[in-house]
């Protein structure tokens, strides 16, 4: 169904369906040119108003490699009714480029990682907004400008440069990326980051950034540069509707 997700997860893999523990959070953002530009999968295109870091999730992690996941089974139902305070803001901040719509992608989230945290936030309002809160708290947007990384076509980046906005705006040594590859006109690869994910203690009383464990085997290389394309690249391309 949403068979990206699992892509985005390549590095990890699930622990027994009898191990829910977990140690920290992932919290997820997405840049959707870099995930959506030349990507063999449907992309739905985001409101023309959202051209900035939108959530992907709030994932509770055991480690750099192994998550519990859909811990409700079966028994998990995802409702709006739960959440009509919090829509307004879904809608701008956790929207979805995936096939499907925004209410199905939230579903997906919160059945998959939001029951596995239940002992942290205990239901679907508790996750969504403290997922929300996270986002205000930690504006990615902002801290990537501050440091000089703005969307360009042809400018690269250093991962140097990128762990040093997330130590300057988050406190964190350690963050975690996702990249992609496209072929660029001349030929050559181009990395691009399409997620970011800046951990989350497990603490009930506070969630707050932390670094994240190394993750080994990743999908970016960070010996090469990468870019963060601008939402311009996403106007001649074939969406789903």
């Amino acid at each position: 169904m949403f068979s990206l997700c699992f892509a985005l997860l390549l590095a990890q893999s699930l622990v027994s369906a009898d191990d829910t523990s977990y140690n920290y959070f992932d919290f997820v953002r997405q840049w959707s040119p870099n995930s959506c530009y030349k990507s063999s999968r449907p992309c739905k295109a985001l409101p023309a108003e959202i051209n900035y870091w939108t959530i992907h999730g709030l994932w509770p992690s055991k480690d750099a490699t192994h998550y519990p996941a859909d811990c409700a089974g079966s028994s998990c139902h995802f409702n709006t009714t739960t959440i009509p305070d919090l829509l307004d803001e879904m809608h701008l901040r956790w929207p979805t480029d995936y096939s499907g719509g925004d209410t199905k992608f939230w579903s997906h989230e919160y059945c998959k990682h939001g029951t596995c945290c239940t002992d942290i936030l205990p239901d679907i309002h508790h996750y969504f907004s403290a997922a929300l809160k996270l986002n205000r708290q930690l504006d990615v947007d902002k801290a990537l400008q501050s440091a000089g990384i703005l969307p360009s076509l042809d400018k690269p980046y250093t991962f140097e440069q990128l762990n040093s906005a997330m130590k300057e705006s988050f406190g964190v040594n350690q963050a975690t990326y996702w990249c992609r590859y496209i072929k660029a006109s001349n030929g050559e690869s181009k990395q691009l980051v399409f997620q970011i994910s800046v951990c989350i203690t497990k603490d009930p009383n506070s969630l707050q950034p932390r670094d994240c464990p190394v993750a080994k085997g990743h999908s970016c290389d960070y010996n090469h540069p990468f870019y963060l394309l601008p939402f311009s690249v996403l106007e001649n391309e074939i969406f789903e509707s």
